[in-house]
């Protein structure tokens, strides 16, 4: 059975080496996760608002996913 994502949103704090971006989610709390290729994201500045998703039973791991507006 395929695991299920936490989709919540974020906020760019830093980017760091090899496609990694340290980020604060909605919560206060902040990780670092990858970004997921994709031309929309090829772009993801510090401020930026992302979409992060998150391993269900690992939610220190995750992925950003998309942009917000």
């Amino acid at each position: 059975m395929p695991e299920e994502a936490i989709v919540v949103n974020a906020r760019v704090i830093a980017g760091l080496p090899n496609a990694l971006y340290r980020v604060e989610l909605e919560d206060g709390s902040r990780l670092q996760v990858t970004a997921h290729a994709t031309a929309e994201l090829l772009r993801i500045l510090p401020g930026d608002g992302v979409v992060v998703e998150l391993m269900s039973r690992d939610t220190t791991r995750g992925r950003i996913v998309g942009k917000r507006d």
